[in-house]
């Protein structure tokens, strides 16, 4: 079977696909991955084939962009937001704006018209059997009715834009407009290819999430294990030692750190906060971030990358942005996190789930002083429940499917 996957150029959802792309290689099919060019050096290091299509997509460049437009110009800050869970506010209106804001500005720009010629033309001529798409990527739906391929997504947190699409269908009247269909029938066209509701959301959909985080929609779900990939690392050599008191790490994330280059909070504080505890602090900054420190206190040791899968088990506590790839590390391995969520597309939704199920504290960053830190801290690191709720969740995951266990499923899509 060949199995292509389509992901947007951000290393963080691809690595949310590469343990799934290992699997279906291991499992003797052909794999090959497209993306834009800048995601090809990544691609490579985790062992898979690379497709390159269109042109440089440059995400930091775009996410720069962002910061300097208005609110209603972009699609996180705009009025007219994916992540609205009230029903008083989501009128046919506001979802029909939500989705006009996410096709004209968000899904334009990551897939133009160069990527999808590119990877359309690929697929006519390959002629995948299987194409599984990042949920942000509709060139994987539109290469996959232009070559005849079965196709699947594969979400990389919360599916709010299957609890979106259900709100707009349960809405909306023969005569309202259908921003998403008038978008992809436009994109469709252009390859003699017809729109169907099967394109939203894909013939299945991969989900990575603990079933306890879905939202209620009638959404064909394939739960799937999260498997830690944090890119080509090497775990270093401190850390065959055991800590010799708690240790906690302190992450932006991929994502926060190449893409936005600003912080939830101040290293100052955070710096404050743990000078006079006895635990030792690993701290994964940039430069540019240790240079903004006035002092580093002596139980803090800074890095520039650690591959969490290998440091989150040595750890009696995470603080963290709340993406969803450190989220999913940190369950995996039963660590207790304190988690400072920034505002795109689900990460205070996230973190509060986590909360509601005892593993998490939560903090806004509007909260944040060095005194705060130190006791939402302290709690996660002394009061047991926080470890005993982490625990519970590391057991639900280990439950729950591996990426080889679901192959067979994705076998029979392709053969539907």
């Amino acid at each position: 079977m060949r199995v292509l996957f389509t992901t947007l150029a951000a290393n963080a959802h691809l690595y949310n696909l590469v343990p799934m792309a290992w699997a279906l290689r291991a499992a003797g099919h052909d794999v090959r991955v497209a993306a834009q060019p800048d995601l090809t050096d990544a691609i490579v290091q985790a062992g898979l084939t690379a497709v390159p299509v269109g042109k440089a997509l440059d995400l930091a460049e775009l996410s720069r962009q962002a910061q300097r437009r208005p609110a209603e110009t972009t699609v996180f800050g705009s009025q007219f937001d994916i992540t609205e869970t009230r029903p008083e506010v989501l009128t046919l209106d506001y979802v029909q704006g939500v989705f006009t804001t996410w096709c004209s500005i968000g899904l334009e720009r990551l897939a133009g018209e160069a990527v999808l010629d590119d990877v359309v033309a690929f697929a006519r001529s390959w002629r995948p059997d299987l194409v599984i798409w990042d949920a942000l990527t509709y060139m994987g739906p539109i290469a996959a009715r232009a070559s005849g391929a079965a196709h699947a997504r594969m979400l990389f947190g919360l599916d709010h834009w299957a609890r979106m699409r259900e709100r707009f269908r349960s809405l909306a009247g023969p005569g309202d407009s259908d921003p998403m269909a008038e978008w992809l029938t436009g994109k469709l066209a252009r390859f003699g290819c017809d729109f169907d509701e099967e394109l939203v959301l894909g013939q299945r959909t991969i989900d990575p999430l603990p079933s306890w985080m879905r939202f209620p929609t009638n959404t064909d779900y394939l739960t799937v294990r999260h498997v830690p990939y944090n890119g080509a690392s090497v775990v270093p050599q401190w850390l065959s030692e055991s800590p010799t008191r708690a240790r906690v790490c302190v992450t932006l994330g991929v994502s926060r750190r190449d893409l936005w280059g600003s912080d939830r909070f101040s290293v100052n504080d955070l710096f404050e906060a743990v000078a006079d505890l006895d635990i030792e602090v690993i701290a994964t900054l940039t430069a540019q971030q240790c240079a903004a420190a006035s002092k580093v206190p002596d139980n803090v040791r800074l890095f520039d990358f650690v591959p969490l899968d290998a440091l989150l088990p040595s750890c009696a506590a995470v603080v963290h942005h709340g993406g969803a790839g450190t989220t999913g590390n940190a369950v995996v391995h039963g660590v207790p996190q304190l988690v400072i969520p920034g505002n795109m597309w689900d990460k205070a939704g996230l973190a509060q789930l986590l909360a509601d199920q005892g593993a998490a504290l939560v903090m806004e960053h509007e909260q944040i002083t060095a005194s705060a830190l130190r006791a939402q801290l302290l709690r996660l690191i002394e009061e047991p429940s926080f470890t005993a709720d982490a625990d519970k969740l590391r057991t639900q995951m280990r439950e729950a499917p591996s990426p080889q266990d679901i192959v067979p499923a994705l076998e029979r899509l392709a053969r539907s």
